[in-house]
């Protein structure tokens, strides 16, 4: 959680300092300063997430974990030999199996967000499904004028990418969408205009095309619905899309349109087109009532810079933002220093285990230790970063589980050992005899045998070997046989199964049918009896 929190830190960084460099701006052209806030909100994510993978330099504040905050962190162990999971947990108290971990403030924060990012991310996904109906149900205008209209705003822009004008039947949309073919949606009343009204109203949605407004909008419409607690994402995203409006504004102006004239075409433009509605995040409206009065103001305002900014300009105000960001990009929370490494080792009744060999692997170095009476062991002098632990007690599963040590209570470690397998070979010998007398063909046994862990076995109290049946001997048939038993807490073979493919189905049975008659003292764990598995392996000979 401390990563994403850095990443969101980082993000919300870079807002600021795009946002702040567009207000130093303020007085050069719109077009300049829409640039700079999209090399930002561009960035955003990308320094959010790639920090960490670039050298960093560490500040003094270290952000809370989850682990820090709740005051417990849980960790599933991964045992070796495909064990049953072992409980790691961070923090100073004993960790019982069979507790229930509460939420905590930052899991229930963490599920919050993840609400937003949800919902802010279907709500745009259904916006641009809606837009989508929209032109896939509209026509593609062919009308001359509109064409020719379109050619001479293409030519004059510069623009090679083909564009497409769709003429909506229903709603009254004038917007454009797209990146790769765009598309400039227009209501059906549209076709009826004057030769000026079309004029401008393809200047203005040609110079969204041109800049590439769509796509630049849809990144930042998309860090808003990801960071969507966060002001400075909504922030960002209105006044991109506010400078993009006004950029494209000194454009049509630039071509020579008036501004009276220009004005007075918004206005009617606006009382004829309706608001977008759900689909106003995802497409680029000309007429935005809610900006309207502004964009007036500024076209009517002769001492306002409208120059389009060369490339030279826009290069240079982006490495400005990039310079800015690169420390941000570099920023990482202090980890600590070298600590001892403590922690204590239970089975899974919670009583502690003294005596217990533990391992720590340190790249190169190996350091290992054993615990104390009161199950306790300790690493003096270990230092932050990713680091392995090996836990071995004979009776319990082996315990091979990587750590990461980055907070402080990364350093206090609780470990629960699981119960490991019962293990006994058995062999059946019988004197091969002269005549053999073939068999058919001898059917397959189940699935191959599994490894499990290293345990002392319980006394046995009754034993039955296992009989060679004489058919197996008259054919001169031998095999070894893999038997899989669960030893019940009474002492009683409760099931047994043979796990092998390499033997007559006889021999399985005559092991299958030995096991099941023995009887053993209960297997006692701190004075509780419990169930174990035994792996027996059965060799069917002949001398």
């Amino acid at each position: 959680m401390s990563a994403i929190l850095e990443a969101a830190l980082r993000a919300s960084l870079v807002l600021a300092i795009g946002l702040a460099i567009r207000g130093g701006l303020r007085r050069r052209s719109a077009a300049l300063r829409h640039a700079a806030l999209a090399v930002a909100v561009v960035a955003a994510p990308l320094v959010g997430v790639l920090g960490p993978w670039l050298p960093g330099v560490p500040v003094p504040a270290t952000w809370p974990a989850a682990d820090a905050i709740s005051g417990a962190a849980t960790v599933d162990a991964k045992p070796v030999d495909g064990g049953v999971a072992a409980d790691a947990t961070a923090g100073g108290g004993a960790a019982r199996p069979d507790a229930t971990p509460g939420l905590s403030w930052p899991t229930l924060a963490m599920a919050l967000w993840g609400g937003g990012v949800i919902v802010g991310l279907a709500w745009l996904l259904l916006a641009a499904a809606r837009v989508r109906r929209i032109a896939v149900a509209g026509s593609e205008v062919v009308d001359g004028r509109w064409c020719r209209a379109l050619e001479r705003a293409r030519r004059e822009a510069g623009l090679i990418r083909p564009v497409r004008i769709i003429a909506a039947p229903r709603g009254l949309l004038l917007a454009t969408w797209g990146w790769r073919r765009p598309r400039i949606l227009i209501p059906a009343c549209g076709l009826g205009w004057g030769d000026e009204r079309v004029a401008t109203v393809l200047a203005h949605e040609i110079a969204h095309v041109v800049r590439r407004d769509w796509l630049i909008q849809s990144c930042a419409e998309t860090l808003r619905a990801l960071l969507w607690w966060n002001p400075l994402a909504w922030l960002a995203c209105r006044a991109l899309r506010h400078d993009s409006e006004l950029a494209c504004d000194d454009a049509v102006l630039r071509s020579g349109v008036g501004p009276a004239a220009y004005a007075g075409e918004l206005l009617q433009i606006a009382r004829i087109v309706a608001p977008a509605g759900g689909a106003a995040a995802v497409v680029m409206r000309m007429a935005r009532t809610s900006t309207l009065e502004r964009r007036i103001v500024a076209m009517l305002n002769p001492r306002l810079d409208r120059r389009a900014p060369t490339r030279r300009a826009l290069l240079g105000a982006a490495a400005a933002v990039i310079v800015l960001l690169l420390p941000v990009a570099l920023l990482r929370a202090a980890q600590v220093g070298r600590q001892p490494l403590e922690g204590v080792i239970y089975d899974t009744t919670g009583a502690v285990l003294p005596g217990v060999a533990v391992t720590l692997d340190e790249g190169p170095a190996k350091a290992e230790v054993s615990t104390d009476p009161a199950g306790r062991f300790r690493f003096d002098g270990v230092e932050p970063g990713a680091h392995v632990i090996q836990v071995g007690l004979p009776g319990f599963r082996a315990l091979r589980q990587p750590i990461v040590l980055r907070n402080d209570r990364d350093w206090n470690r609780a470990v629960t050992l699981q119960l490991g397998d019962l293990r006994e070979t058995i062999s059946v010998k019988e004197r091969r005899p002269a005549a053999i007398t073939p068999l058919g063909d001898a059917a397959a046994g189940p699935t191959p045998v599994r490894v499990g862990g290293n345990i002392r076995a319980p006394r046995k109290i009754f034993d039955m070997r296992p009989a060679y049946p004489k058919r197996m001997v008259e054919a001169g048939l031998e095999g070894q046989v893999s038997v899989e038993a669960v030893v019940g807490i009474d002492g009683r073979v409760a099931r047994a199964r043979a796990v092998t493919v390499q033997a007559h189905p006889d021999l399985a049975q005559a092991a299958v049918d030995a096991v099941r008659q023995w009887r053993f003292e209960p297997t006692l764990l701190n004075g509780s009896p419990v169930e174990v598995v035994m792996t027996v392996t059965v060799d069917f000979s002949l001398e």
